[in-house]
């Protein structure tokens, strides 16, 4: 059977923005789309894409849609990405009296109860899918009933086949590195699935997709992914795109070992969290002789009260000393920060402001905390009636619209400034007459 997928990702780059922009919105290949589409082809479906990505707009969606004779097509949906998505499938319907509509991704498994309402979606994919999508398609090319709602069978990692990097474009993210310094080609992939941390600005949403375990890739499954990724597209560099990427401290050295042994150099950038740093630092330092350039480190916050806040399970201490074990390795820092947590003082912004002085990151991407849907923080935040922004289209974390209530952004957007600029202590003290652990008077 043929499945046409749509992949709606334009909340942050807009239309016709594939290759356009440099950013990784724009460009990056999106693996669980890629994952789904190579899963069905082993099992003798076909797949093509529309990405709204490479569209001038909804006008050349439909034009798209209309002129395909595809009968079942799947949709994916980050929360951010629903508004988008459900429009796609209200002109699917359309313009096809007879289309079937799969959606999933983690939408559809973090707010089932919105989706399913969408009466316009034949089927919904929850969970996983690359065991039960080509299932699926394979019924409804027999022609045989299939339920509305399909909770999908985790698969074993090992056992299904790498992304289908042939669906999307590549000269998009083969362009695009994480960070400039870089070198291109450069590519993406995963080594697992899930996280066992319990931060609740993102759990319990995680769990629910992936289950409460972490699934890795064997290392030899990856380094023999990253050699074919090689052979094809010749890359300089490449990312791990895990949430977390170094989560168990015998995987990496084995995969440390085994990318050395391949013959690899190549550096790479990955998601890495402060206390496992300081816990193993020797393999901080291994991961840095065989490729490791840029450790991303959720440091989200200068204050402790803050880090409980968020169920972090990490320590400002942890923060300071990861940051000096990497740079002592020769790993470049890119440190994430979240600013304006519900009833975060002033005094406490100003804690996050130095600690960012101190870390001295070689990039910093900073954000506003932001309620992310599936959350434990937002559902709580919803109930208390502090939520300012659309849940969809708000859940992009970038600094650019208030989030919640009872927060002076103004002031924060200045704070968030002066981490940036790297000081001086004046200024933040002009800012708010504050002092080191002084609280809003």
């Amino acid at each position: 059977m043929h499945v046409t997928l749509i992949f709606p990702g334009v909340a942050l780059p807009g239309f016709d923005s594939f290759k356009k922009k440099p950013t990784i919105e724009a460009n990056f290949i999106d693996h669980g789309l890629a994952s789904l589409s190579a899963a069905a082809k082993a099992q003798g479906h076909t797949v093509d894409l529309i990405d709204l990505r490479t569209l001038s707009g909804w006008g050349q969606f439909r034009e798209e849609v209309a002129r395909r004779t595809t009968r079942v097509w799947g949709v994916t949906s980050w929360s951010l990405h629903y508004p988008d998505a459900a429009r796609a499938i209200r002109i699917i319907k359309e313009e096809k009296e007879d289309a079937v509509v799969v959606f999933g991704g983690v939408h559809a498994t973090v707010q089932f109860q919105q989706v399913s309402s969408n009466r316009l979606i034949d089927h919904i994919l929850t969970q996983e899918g690359e065991i039960s999508f080509p299932k699926l398609l394979a019924k409804l090319e027999r022609g045989e009933p299939v339920d509305r709602v399909i909770v999908g069978e985790p698969p074993v990692l090992d056992e299904i086949p790498w992304v289908d990097r042939d669906l999307f474009d590549m000269t998009g993210e083969l362009q695009t590195p994480m960070v400039p310094s870089l070198p291109t080609p450069f590519v993406t992939t995963n080594a697992g699935r899930g996280c066992p941390f319990k931060c609740n600005f993102c759990q319990p949403a995680e769990r629910a997709v992936f289950g409460n375990r972490v699934k890795m890739r064997s290392q030899e499954n990856v380094v023999n992914e990253l050699r074919v990724l090689k052979h094809r597209f010749h890359f300089r560099s490449w990312m791990a795109h895990d949430d977390l990427f170094f989560i168990n401290h015998r995987w990496t050295r084995e995969f440390c070992r085994q990318y050395r042994a391949a013959g690899f150099t190549e550096p790479y950038i990955c998601q890495m969290r402060a206390d496992l740093i300081c816990r193993y630092p020797d393999v901080v330092t291994q991961m840095a002789e065989t490729g490791l350039a840029w450790a991303m480190i959720g440091f989200e916050s200068g204050s402790q009260r803050i880090l409980d806040l968020f169920e972090k399970e990490t320590t400002v201490e942890e923060n300071l000393k990861a940051a000096a074990i990497c740079k002592e390795a020769g790993v470049r820092v890119w440190a994430n920060i979240m600013f304006g947590a519900p009833g975060e003082t002033r005094s406490e912004t100003a804690d996050t402001v130095r600690m960012v002085w101190k870390i001295k990151p070689d990039h910093l991407s900073t954000s506003f905390f932001t309620p992310t849907p599936g959350s434990g923080m937002a559902a709580e935040l919803e109930q208390q009636g502090l939520i300012m922004v659309d849940p969809y289209n708000g859940s992009c974390r970038t600094p650019n619209e208030a989030k919640v209530k009872h927060v002076d952004y103004d002031w924060l957007s200045k704070a968030v400034a002066l981490a940036h600029q790297g000081g001086p202590e004046s200024q933040l003290a002009a800012l708010g007459g504050l002092a080191p652990g002084r609280e809003n008077p």
